[in-house]
């Protein structure tokens, strides 16, 4: 059903182009219309768009959505100063010409706990493998290690996973890693995080079953501080709590979440800059109950919401409290992704429509979880085999919620929020200066509007009969330009573009950019296909 909005006054939409834009400016440019009188148009729906968003809304940076790789695979993923990856760094440079700002690289996971510095190590990583081909079961790191952290575009940030060893033993490796860390990384330190997924330790081997969210707090509390005594960062905003798992549970300060650890008192001394939690759509972990697929657990915006739901409410608590709210570590099914679910077209299309609403939250920001050889990965950093350094589907998406963000600035509105069709209006927020905005100065504009049609279309089907929602837009739109994420099926990887664009094997674009013009008033969207409306 069509969301209901509370509001009476309607917006008529900005008549000027955007030519010249920095939408256009980072991409070429071509035009055309997408007005075909053989296309199979199985619905029809008027689209209303709020002249501006309800209050409250947060306000999005350009980099809204930013990248989480998993520790051991930070080498592969960056290279190191004899030996930069340039690949990905072309793809972080890409993002950054589109939407103003360089993704927030967290480096953390699993793997993050394994790790063990040794100081007179001579290479930067010595991993073992055991039974599980994604992920090092043991791994040492030395000095070399934080080259890794130079090699990407200048400006891009970085959250450092520490381990969280028991113990004097466990305090003196985290600080052991965290002193060096501080040296190098400089001001491209945006925070530490130590340990991952704690709430998953008490009555295994590395904490008590007796070890509660206040033990953690505590044991919290003493590490930071110790660090920032170690590393004459004393008082500062410099780590990113919590790194728990998906929370199920609300309302109880015994539960692993955001919410305990605050009522804990982890934030009274200053220390957290922001506060995560972890989450996926489904699991690929061998204790799974239920086989994910692309139809139940990832084209379907209700299954999202109803996960989506408890980040809400704990988004919302945090910053009650004065603390933001991130996903620190993200994607589509968990244990590295599902094959042929996360890694196809449909992966894209999701991720599209969950970064928006989740923007539209009390959610500061996401980070999607990507290794080498992972099937959600954005993108394969490194050949493997016969397999060449390559993009995934995310990254299609990633390049359009980063023209939609372009800038930042940006507040998102839910417009649809159905199971299989989703909109949202995306607006500049105005003036940046909070007390002046109170007040009621700075104008709120309309950007763009984002449709996203889940209905699953493969690749097998006859494309002749390939399904289109037609969205009448409201009055003024007709200036508007459209871009649009297709492939031929939502279960295919192949064949996948952006506003005609799809990504070379060196990082670069292959085509030119098609940029529809509004025809009609009306903009049709295919059955598994998304599309962003630039003002």
């Amino acid at each position: 059903m069509l969301f209901s909005l509370r509001l009476l006054v309607f917006t008529i939409c900005p008549l000027t182009s955007v030519w010249g834009s920095p939408l256009d400016g980072s991409i070429g440019n071509g035009n055309s219309k997408r007005y075909d009188s053989r296309i199979v148009v199985s619905r029809n729906l008027a689209l209303t768009v709020p002249s501006s968003p309800p209050a409250g809304k947060q306000i999005v940076d350009g980099n809204y959505q930013s990248y989480s790789i998993e520790f051991s695979y930070m080498l592969e993923y960056a290279g190191n100063l004899s030996n930069p990856n340039t690949f990905s760094s072309k793809l972080l440079q890409n993002l950054k010409d589109i939407s103003g700002a360089y993704p927030i690289i967290r480096a953390g996971g699993t793997t993050q706990n394994r790790a063990v510095w040794v100081q007179n190590q001579t290479v930067a990583l010595i991993q073992k493998f055991g039974s599980n081909p994604d992920q090092p079961s043991s791994l040492t790191i030395g000095p070399l290690w934080l080259e890794s952290f130079k090699t990407f575009p200048k400006g891009t940030q970085y959250i450092f996973g520490l381990s969280f060893y028991d113990g004097d033993y466990g305090l003196q490796q985290t600080l052991l890693e965290a002193v060096p860390a501080v040296k190098e990384l400089g001001s491209s330190l945006y925070a530490f995080e130590i340990g991952n997924e704690v709430d998953g330790w008490p009555g295994g081997s590395r904490r008590p079953a007796n070890y509660t969210v206040q033990s953690y707090v505590d044991q919290w509390l003493m590490f930071a501080e110790a660090i920032g005594n170690a590393t004459n960062t004393q008082g500062q905003p410099l780590f990113q709590a919590a790194a728990f798992e998906a929370p199920r549970h609300l309302g109880n300060t015994s539960f692993w979440n955001a919410e305990s650890i605050l009522r804990d008192g982890i934030a009274k001394t200053g220390l957290v800059k922001t506060i995560s939690d972890h989450d996926y759509m489904g699991s690929n972990c061998p204790a799974r109950t239920q086989i994910a697929t692309l139809e139940a657990n990832l084209l379907n915006h209700t299954h999202m919401t109803s996960i989506a739901y408890y980040h809400d409410y704990l988004g919302n608590y945090s910053v009650s409290q004065g603390t933001k709210y991130v996903l620190g570590e993200t994607n589509s099914i968990s244990c590295q992704g599902q094959l042929n679910v996360s890694d196809v077209f449909g992966a894209a299309l999701w991720a599209v429509d969950y970064v928006l609403y989740m923007s539209s939250l009390n959610v500061s920001r996401l980070y999607f979880h990507a290794g080498t050889p992972y099937r959600y990965s954005a993108w394969q950093p490194i050949a493997i085999g016969d397999s060449p350094a390559h993009v995934k589907a995310l990254y299609y998406s990633n390049m359009f919620t980063a023209t939609a963000f372009a800038g930042g600035n940006k507040q998102i509105s839910v417009l649809v929020n159905e199971t299989s069709f989703t909109a949202y209006a995306v607006y500049d927020a105005g003036i940046a200066r909070e007390e002046e905005r109170r007040k009621g100065a700075g104008e709120k504009k309309l950007t763009g509007l984002v449709l996203v049609n889940l209905q699953l279309w493969n690749s097998t089907m006859d494309a002749s009969q390939r399904p289109y929602t037609s969205v009448k837009l409201p009055k003024g739109c007709e200036g508007g330009k459209v871009r649009r994420l297709t492939s031929p099926g939502a279960e295919t990887a192949d064949g996948m573009m952006f506003a005609g664009r799809s990504v070379a094997l060196n990082g670069g674009y292959v085509g030119k950019e098609v940029v529809e013009s509004i025809d009609r008033s009306e903009v049709k969207v295919a059955a598994s296909e998304a599309v962003l409306v630039s003002f």
